[in-house]
């Protein structure tokens, strides 16, 4: 008898256990896709090249941004949570349940090292972690740090409320140098070399220019007149797409020239290249806004307060 009741007593929290955890409707391994991180009412749209819905995962915790780590899982955090989780993308379980302090603010996946990045606006610091979600590393970084890119074995990160970026070995996080740049910066990406930086402005004056910064000399070499409040960009053949969400203006660029110029969805905050085409997403009207020879050639209703878009695109 007392066999049977411990046997019980295992199956029920076998159960409970079971219970508790979180599982989302699983994605193949093979299907390629762009994803709307909704932070609104938390929640990820998961799309097909052709605008149809694979999946929604309904996100039961106050997620406020996602990575993709790899091609096989991604990494859900949230600005008020003291752990981000590492989902299996092709499970839709959770792999592992980190442990981070409150604060964090962004997340940035490097294919080189294989490492992801998570950085924090409270203790102001960047940590860094294998793909499996081991601490690999942590580093001080300036007041509030916000994006983050990683070129020539270098992590560069925007500190939003300093005037300076800090730019680290990618390995070791030891801090290379800081480079001068205007207070709530946000938003960046190398094109020939340059590292092209955006910003909402600080104070009453919004930011219209997008800088050209050589990242070797840390000099500023020249600017782009893009009003208002340029934040995010994409790369496409040989353009470069610019989204100022100020004015909800999306803008193409080839050899620094403004080439053609939209405006494009609702408070926009975010962009990427996805099939061969252009997508915005806009924030206030909860659609993304498929762009193709410069042409919206599709719409795709999304969850409330599209703030990131995620790619997939394994090579066949």
């Amino acid at each position: 008898m007392k066999k049977i009741f411990l046997t019980l007593i295992v199956l029920v929290m076998t159960v409970l256990t079971a219970c508790g955890q979180t599982t989302y409707e699983k994605i193949d391994d093979d299907e390629n896709f762009i994803a709307s991180v909704n932070t609104l009412q938390p929640s990820i749209d998961f799309f097909r090249s052709n605008g149809e819905k694979i999946a929604t995962w309904e996100l039961d915790e106050a997620y406020t941004g996602a990575t993709l780590v790899g091609d096989e899982k991604m990494l859900l955090y949230g600005n008020q949570l003291k752990h981000a989780d590492l989902v299996n993308l092709a499970t839709g379980k959770v792999e592992k349940k980190i442990d981070v302090e409150k604060g964090a603010t962004f997340a940035y996946y490097a294919k080189d090292s294989k490492q992801f990045f998570i950085a924090n606006g409270e203790f102001n610091e960047v940590t860094a972690y294998t793909s499996d979600g081991e601490v690999n590393g942590k580093a001080k970084a300036g007041l509030y740090p916000y994006a983050m890119l990683t070129h020539d074995n270098q992590l560069f990160v925007v500190n939003f409320k300093d005037k300076f970026m800090s730019v680290f070995n990618e390995k070791t996080l030891k801090l290379e140098k800081k480079v001068p740049i205007p207070k709530s910066s946000h938003g960046m990406d190398f094109i020939n070399e340059e590292l092209w930086l955006g910003g909402h402005g600080d104070g009453e004056k919004p930011n219209s220019t997008v800088l050209r910064i050589d990242p070797k000399t840390s000099e500023t070499i020249g600017k782009l007149d893009l009003p208002i409040m340029p934040i995010a960009f994409a790369k496409l053949h040989q353009s470069e797409f610019v989204l100022s969400h100020g004015e909800s203006t999306l803008y193409e660029i080839q050899n620094n020239k403004v080439k053609w110029q939209k405006e494009v969805g609702s408070n926009p905050f975010a962009i990427t290249a996805f099939d061969g085409k252009i997508i915005v997403g806009g924030y206030d009207d909860r659609t993304l806004y498929w762009i193709e020879n410069r042409k919206i050639v599709k719409k795709t209703k999304v969850g409330k307060g599209p703030f990131q878009l995620l790619v997939r695109e394994r090579e066949r």
